[in-house]
């Protein structure tokens, strides 16, 4: 029997763990969905918005061929680092390093902005979605994709975050599960003058690791890893043993699973609108 990853066998950095981990059984699976709405065609011009180390952006090259253009954006230059790595040298694949808010690229220049996991991190959400606005040529699209509400797995671990570090160390996780009201997602769409808004809620089935596994991948692939860093051995210890115990219930076979929401929003900037 395999024993159970630990705190100390992740020495990669957060962006490589995430690459490595997160995004093969969570990331892959939200970007296909988000990707399907999507609709991208040959020849499209598409921007990933907070593209991380580039799964959707990848997919998005995969969609618009070796006619079409995709550009990665992300505030964070280690996912960048990573993102670049992964990308085969033959796609027309550009990587940007900007925030959301202030994206630096040319007015009306895109054909469609994706924008998958990462919409609820943004600090001034409206502003984002003005800069999305301006990029995209008349009539062309935004994608967002936004998990939540918190699943059971999810709020397991959440409880064993708190019993062990505090409220702080779950500060992330309710960030992550924040923004999935589909009335408030299409109230900031319309406020940032997009048309023809649709909004769909969507399951999306994961098996995951079992919970030690899962739990360390995950705590090294975010912002927890510097909380969770600041335990000793056998106060880390005690919090594996917890978030094991609570997690049990989604335990299945050698998985956990879990079947999260998602919020699909679109969004048409106006054709007859020039900027």
């Amino acid at each position: 029997m395999t024993r159970p990853a630990t705190y100390e066998q992740y020495a990669a950095s957060a962006a490589e763990n995430y690459e490595r981990h997160f995004v093969p059984v969570i990331g892959t699976p939200f970007a296909r969905r988000l990707l399907e709405v999507a609709r991208l065609t040959p020849g499209e011009r598409v921007l990933d918005v907070a593209c991380g180390t580039g799964i959707a952006t990848r997919l998005a090259a995969e969609a618009v061929g070796p006619t079409g253009t995709v550009t990665g954006v992300d505030v964070n230059p280690g996912m960048l680092d990573v993102a670049r790595a992964a990308v085969p040298a033959t796609t027309d694949t550009t990587w940007h390093e900007a925030p959301a808010e202030d994206l630096g690229l040319p007015d009306s220049s895109y054909d469609a902005v994706l924008c998958s996991l990462g919409f609820m991190f943004f600090p001034d959400k409206p502003q984002a979605l003005r800069e999305m606005h301006r990029v995209l040529g008349p009539g062309g699209r935004a994608v967002l994709g936004t998990p939540g509400p918190t699943p059971p797995l999810m709020v397991a671990i959440d409880q064993a975050l708190i019993a062990h570090v505090g409220p702080g160390a779950s500060m992330f996780v309710h960030a992550v599960f924040s923004v999935h009201d589909p009335g408030e997602v299409r109230r900031l769409l319309e406020a940032a003058d997009f048309e023809d808004i649709e909004t769909t809620i969507a399951t999306v089935a994961l098996r995951v690791p079992p919970p030690a596994d899962f739990f360390w991948q995950y705590v090294h692939s975010t912002p927890l890893a510097a909380v969770v860093g600041e335990l000793d051995a056998g106060a880390r210890s005690a919090l594996e043993a917890e978030v094991v115990e609570r997690c049990q219930p989604f335990v299945d076979g050698d998985a956990t699973v879990m079947e999260p929401g998602l919020l699909l929003a679109t969004g048409r900037r106006p054709a007859g609108n020039p900027r």
